[in-house]
């Protein structure tokens, strides 16, 4: 039977279960679940806290807020100890998006018997929060995973080990934290991982964020902007923009690209690609120092790389293809499982594109997070 979805009721009926930031620590969590329309056994808790800094308390904006949706396959008391959980981390360039951006799909993953949490994080831009780093946003990670604990407890569910993953930048922050908890030494934040990553999901997140063919998919998207991207990545990875020569932010960037962290402890992955198009590298862009264009194969000097530059880069969005090759070709040499697809469709939109990637990674999460019997 066809069902449904209607995003409007959806939004009309939820409820908010809040335990205010004050008392986060103090108070154990209180679940409201509320019905989703037109959904066989889907319910949903919206704007749960998972930290301290709510909108007034530290958060500018409601989309940096340590806040999360639940989507639940029952109410409270129905649902099977032993469900399969999932952590979801928004895509958006980590600069925007948020918590709601997947509610589609988390609703279906509910009704399939996942608990499945989406979270809100700090992002880098300054009218929602300010500059944030990849540091600070795998600081909330950490956080959110720290509570999982209180959530287990309040739902009467089992979360011994999670399935994270995310869609572009939270596909990317996903890698990254799920591979911290293999090799912390690299990143050296001490992320706590209060609770084990049984498996990583990527949705067209890159994974070789210091790659020229990385760098010239995202400055052909933000048309030739190179403050726009380059400054960009500056400063995600601690860095000042104007202040860092180049080859110093591609050495941050490296250390920031999930392939750096991988080796045989890393958990298994599910990587999902778009491949539609190419980027032309004869393509130029205007440098800022003497105005004068460039062509942007300039990059592949800059990046310190011997190798001679292609004519065209596969790309995604802002995904290059060759992070797609890289990731999976670093897994197979780790020795680390995964399932892989590259599909023909654009950025994020494959999940929605060609149904049949729903079931596979569905199956996939199950098969990776087997053994999550109840405590």
């Amino acid at each position: 039977m066809k069902r449904t979805f209607c995003l409007a009721a959806f939004c009309g009926a939820i409820l908010a279960a809040r335990v205010f930031a004050g008392d986060a620590d103090t108070q154990p969590l209180r679940l409201h679940p509320v019905k989703i329309p037109a959904c066989a056994k889907a319910y949903v808790c919206k704007d749960l806290p998972y930290g301290g800094r709510q909108v007034g308390q530290g958060a500018v904006h409601a989309d940096v807020a340590q806040t999360y949706d639940l989507y639940l396959p029952g109410n409270v008391g129905e649902i099977d100890r032993s469900a399969p959980f999932f952590l979801f981390v928004h895509g958006g360039a980590w600069r925007h998006g948020s918590k709601a951006s997947h509610a589609k799909l988390l609703v279906e993953m509910a009704e399939q018997g996942f608990v499945a949490a989406s979270m809100n994080y700090v992002l880098c831009n300054p009218k929602q929060g300010g500059t944030h780093t990849f540091a600070e946003m795998l600081a909330d990670i950490d956080a959110m995973v720290a509570h999982l604990p209180s959530l287990a407890q309040a739902a009467g569910i089992s979360i011994p080990r999670i399935a994270i993953g995310g869609s572009s930048a939270g596909g990317h922050l996903s890698l990254l934290y799920a591979y911290d908890g293999a090799n912390p030494s690299v990143l050296g934040l001490g992320l706590k991982h209060a609770v084990p990553v049984a498996c990583v999901f990527t949705d067209c997140g890159p994974s070789d964020i210091a790659s020229p063919e990385f760098i010239v998919a995202g400055l052909d998207w933000q048309k030739g902007n190179v403050k726009g991207w380059y400054g960009l990545l500056c400063v995600l990875a601690g860095g000042q923009y104007g202040k860092d020569d180049f080859r110093t932010t591609v050495d941050r960037l490296a250390k920031h690209s999930p392939v750096t962290l991988l080796n045989g402890k890393c958990p298994p992955t599910i990587c999902l690609f778009g491949e539609t198009g190419e980027v032309k590298t004869s393509k130029t862009f205007t440098r800022a120092k003497d105005g004068k264009p460039k062509p942007y194969t300039v990059f592949w000097k800059l990046a310190g790389s011997k190798e001679t530059p292609p004519e065209s880069v596969g790309m995604d969005g802002i995904v290059a293809t060759q992070n797609y090759v890289t990731l999976t070709n670093g897994l197979a040499k780790a020795g680390v499982p995964f399932a892989a697809r590259l599909e023909p469709y654009k950025h994020c939109q494959i999940l929605y594109r060609k149904p049949e990637t729903r079931p596979w990674l569905y199956e996939n999460l199950r098969k990776y997070l087997k053994g999550n019997e109840a405590k």
